[in-house]
């Protein structure tokens, strides 16, 4: 089994259904948390993050007959149940949920049995402070669902108030990028290359902005070598350009001067 360096794991740990658009302060718990369970040999993916009131009204219809929501019908019968939470009454619907599964180092199985790990990977979320929907009573008892409500309800959430978020130490003892650092660095890392090819297209135009004939161009790459020749004040070789009297004299006193060295 071929372990995907941190980077690669956490981008496929972040990659499903608008993980990456939660609330800014949940997603970067959700980061915190992988990778606290990565450094622990744990493994998990998120495979929920923001719902709109469609997705949730998609996941309620599901075990569900004669569902309708604004006039579709989303009942959905034949599928296993997902939830209890109508639309607008998830905190997914906020921003402020995600629902994750086991995996393994290669991030591509999903394993949805809760275990010791499972339970260790809830017990991290909660340090960041996440509630956990495995702690629910039975009968509504969600193990993939974590949440963060700081103490609020849902109706308070509804009415427009946001739980205050709590500052965590970062474990990130390595010195690796958050994936925010990371998009910013390979973002530059792009405007800089871009440059650099910038540059080497000027450095191209410089020592030959056209075609040199066949029959010239061992003697013109001699005379640029030689320094004889160092274009125009824009640095435009222009090599079938007129030259005039004051340059062939400038030309031939540099011919001079080298042959004095």
């Amino acid at each position: 089994m071929n372990k995907l360096p941190f980077d690669k794991f956490l981008e496929q740990a972040l990659k499903r259904n608008k993980v990456k658009q939660t609330h800014p302060e949940i997603l970067v718990r959700g980061i915190e948390m992988v990778r606290r369970c990565y450094d622990e040999g744990i493994y998990i993916l998120f495979t929920d993050g923001l719902r709109t009131d469609i997705d949730q009204a998609k996941l309620f219809g599901q075990s569900r007959k004669n569902y309708w929501y604004k006039g579709v019908n989303y009942s959905a019968p034949e599928k296993p149940w997902v939830t209890n939470a109508e639309p607008g009454t998830s905190f997914h619907n906020f921003g402020l949920a995600l629902d994750y599964v086991l995996t393994d180092a290669t991030a591509k199985p999903v394993f949805w049995t809760r275990n010791k790990q499972w339970e260790r990977a809830a017990a991290i979320a909660k340090e960041l402070g996440f509630s956990w929907g495995g702690d629910w009573p039975a009968k509504i008892r969600d193990n993939p669902h974590i949440e963060y409500n700081g103490g609020l309800s849902i109706n308070q959430i509804r009415a427009g108030k946001m739980p205050v978020f709590k500052p965590f130490a970062s474990t990130n003892k390595k010195g690796e990028l958050t994936m925010d650092q990371y998009n910013e660095l390979k973002k530059l890392i792009e405007v800089q290359a871009t440059k650099i090819k910038t540059l080497e297209a000027t450095k191209a135009d410089v020592q030959s902005n056209n075609a040199v004939g066949a029959s010239h161009k061992e003697a013109w790459d001699w005379a640029i070598k030689e320094g004889l020749v160092r274009g125009d004040g824009s640095k435009n070789m222009n090599p079938a350009g007129v030259l005039t009297r004051e340059q062939m004299v400038t030309m031939l006193k540099r011919y001079h001067d080298k042959c004095k060295q």
